[in-house]
């Protein structure tokens, strides 16, 4: 039986002996002629052997088969595909009927493999008052289930360069191949390596009442990185400046530990590393200029990702009118953060993932039934930097030399970051069918928990045209910008949230070839509680013109849905329908907008070089705001302070 579809089937029954009939497939139907409902179904045996359902977002890929569907394109950001025209953003994902949404950036929270995934259902842009969320697809992955036949599954998807076929991109790439300036094979791939292996094992613990069902999945990828070539100088260079004395010989101490040897000079006029030349001018402490022969180095980043996915369910059939069931599903995700120019630097980033759910379905009697779930889900990642010191300061920055090919000198620059986000989700459902009306009642409430760390260039970015200004310690030309804490504040966002969900509604089959769908929905959405702080600005308002405070949650979203399908024979179905849905705002919005007294960013003054800089602390990880001009000149303007070696700049985003 299909999942989201009502079916009808004219049936002749007849007095015979009790049996018990075990339904393993779904039901042969080829037009929906109930609903306005546009939605498409994918079974076992499409979701295990389609081959667009064992790569990249998995199951998720089988809605590319859907008329109405697109891939992402240029259509705008978000994970997954365009439906009716929406965005990827627009989508609301479930696993079970649970949510399955990242709350950051949208998009699949986590993965249920193509081989633990009993049935996959789509639903397109008009769908009835019981789902809402967002605004384009609804996507629900529903968990394998054990049967009173045990069976098993062993699998493996390989794939490799030598299996897979030149692409159009890599065959451009490969014009010109087997020459003197590129010598490779005309076919030449770069290294992918994928090997995705698991197991599946179902069947009844207790015949015709308990069932389990459990799969274990690892997948393993291993490609080629794209080189990274910059500037370093030679064996014969590093000798020289060995014997330089500069301003800072703490700077150029750091500069050494990282930087690898240019194997050979550079060619005159410069390299592909080496744009600028094959030397490079640095200067003593004492004014003496020396000129350092620098060539080309080209590092190639490991890259790989390990995961493990592990997916369980179990049914139990505890009377006639009454069933319990289970499901849990756990993501392990590791990958190496390469990030950063130097291996040094590299570090694991792991991501873990949870979803667990129980669902009571009780029958009253053969027109009423009600519909019990309760889930949880939680999810984990970091994106951390090494324990890596700079002799001097408390976090080490990062620093980019133009002349050097702009090359990084520090960890990650997007770390560090974290976000855990626990999801507690209650859902009841009644559905009552009197005469020819099929009414759904329900509800739903959502309680999210989500402390993140989301603060970009905490420590500090630091860019100089030449590398002789860092070696001397002089503050940077081209870029000096830090986010600074403000006294009183913190760099967790935290995007707790209250959610309330209600609706009804009613399928009337007016006639057997006419059927009207009606329903209503409300949704109540509450503002992350740390976009509530939004209020401590205030002190930038000026009455009149404009004011600044806590924004307030919509308590009026009401989405009203009204639809027909017409059949006029058993080959025919004709919809329509108009409807109004609300889309939920990403906490990603929220994250880079916290008020000055939390964080702001400071500006170096570039026009000015200043000696001592990263010797002195570089930018101030922390500012105070003392004064209500303070606050709101922070809010509102550039403020140039003439007791410091900088200016600083406070924004809200």
């Amino acid at each position: 039986m299909a999942a989201n579809r009502d079916s009808t089937k004219d049936l002749k029954l007849a007095i015979a002996s009790s049996s018990v009939v075990e339904v393993s497939t779904e039901a042969s139907v080829s037009i929906d002629t109930t609903t306005s409902q546009l939605q498409t179904t994918f079974n076992l045996k499409e979701v295990q052997d389609l081959p667009t359902a064992t790569v990249g977002l998995g199951v998720l890929n089988l809605s590319l088969l859907s008329p109405g569907v697109a891939s992402s394109g240029g259509i705008g950001a978000g994970t997954g595909p365009s439906i009716g025209g929406q965005r990827p953003r627009d989508n609301n994902f479930e696993v079970d009927g649970i949510d399955n949404n990242n709350k950051s950036v949208t998009g699949p929270l986590l993965n249920v493999p193509n081989d633990a995934t009993g049935e996959f259902v789509l639903l397109q842009n008009f769908y009835g008052a019981q789902y809402g969320h967002s605004t384009g697809g609804q996507f629900n992955a529903l968990v394998t289930t054990g049967t009173n036949s045990p069976h098993g599954r062993v699998y493996e998807y390989f794939q490799n360069r030598n299996l897979n076929a030149v692409d159009a991109v890599q065959a451009r790439a490969n014009i010109g191949a087997n020459t003197a300036t590129n010598p490779v094979a005309k076919n030449f791939q770069p290294r992918y390596d994928n090997n995705r292996y698991g197991g599946a094992l179902g069947g009844a613990l207790i015949k015709d009442r308990l069932f389990a069902f459990s799969d274990y999945e690892r997948n393993s990828i291993g490609r080629a990185s794209t080189p990274v070539t910059f500037c370093a100088p030679t064996a014969g260079g590093f000798n020289q400046l060995n014997g330089i004395t500069f301003a800072s010989t703490n700077n150029y101490a750091v500069y050494k530990q990282f930087s690898p040897v240019a194997g050979a000079q550079a060619a005159t006029g410069g390299d592909a590393g080496c744009p600028s030349g094959n030397t490079i001018s640095v200067t003593s402490a004492a004014g003496t200029t020396s000129i350092i022969p620098v060539g080309d180095v080209s590092l190639s980043t490991p890259l790989f990702s390990n995961s493990t996915y592990s997916t369980s369910s179990a049914d139990y059939t505890i009377t006639q009118k009454d069933s319990l069931h289970f499901r849990y599903v756990y993501n392990r995700e590791d990958a190496l953060d390469t990030a950063s120019t130097f291996s040094q630097f590299f570090i694991n980033s792991p991501a873990r993932f949870h979803l667990a759910s129980v669902n009571e379905i009780h029958t009253f009697t053969a027109s009423l039934s009600n519909d019990f779930r309760f889930g949880f889900t939680r999810f984990a990642s970091t994106t951390p930097v090494p324990a890596t010191n700079f002799p001097g300061l408390n976090v080490f920055p990062n620093f980019i030399f133009d002349n050097l090919n702009f090359v990084n000198l520090g960890p990650d620059p997007n770390g560090p970051q974290s976000t855990i986000t626990n999801l507690y989700q209650a859902i009841d459902n009644i559905t009552w069918v009197k005469g020819h009306h099929t009414i759904v009642i329900g509800g739903e409430a959502r309680k999210s928990i989500a402390p993140q760390l989301f603060v970009q260039r905490a420590r500090g970015d630091y860019e100089y045209s030449n590398l002789n200004l860092y070696l001397n310690d002089v503050s940077p030309d081209v870029l000096s910008q830090r986010n600074a804490l403000g006294a009183i504040g913190t760099p967790t966002f935290y995007g707790d949230q209250t959610v309330f969900y209600g609706y009804g509604n009613d399928d009337w089959k007016v006639s057997p070839k006419l059927t009207l769908n009606l329903g209503l929905r409300y949704e109540f959405t509450s503002i992350p509680a740390s976009e509530k702080l939004q209020a401590l600005n205030s002190a930038a308002s000026v009455p009149g013109v404009i004011t600044f405070g806590k924004p307030s949650p919509q308590y009026k979203n009401f989405a009203p849905r009204v639809g027909f399908n017409f059949a006029p024979d058993q080959n025919t179905s004709i919809r329509a329908g108009f409807g109004i849905n609300y889309d939920v705002l990403y906490d990603n919005i929220g994250t880079t907008e916290a008020p000055p007294q939390f964080q702001s960013t400071i500006n170096g003054n570039l026009a000015v070089q200043t000696p001592g800089f990263i010797a002195g602390g570089g930018l101030p990880g922390v500012f105070n705001f003392t004064t209500l001009a303070q606050q709101r000149a922070a809010t509102t303007a550039f403020v140039p302070d003439q007791r410091l070696p900088y200016s600083e700049t406070y924004t809200l985003g």
